[in-house]
């Protein structure tokens, strides 16, 4: 796999190591984490996000209290 030299500095460096979940964890798995995974953030996205299902829900129906 190819790779790329970046140069940050020392602050950006700790609020990335920051969100390592582990020592193991790579920094570029903690990049494609935040920003390819990432939770909608505003209504739209959300609204965007969830067309996928359709009106089908994400899950079982729960049982009303």
């Amino acid at each position: 796999m190819a790779t790329k030299t970046i140069f940050i500095e020392t602050d950006a460096y700790e609020l990335l190591a920051g969100e390592k979940k582990d020592h193991t964890e790579s920094f570029s798995r903690v990049i494609r984490r935040l920003f390819a995974e990432r939770p909608a953030l505003t209504a739209g996205e959300l609204l965007d996000a969830m067309q996928e299902f359709n009106g089908k829900g994400a899950g079982p129906r729960r049982k009303a209290r």
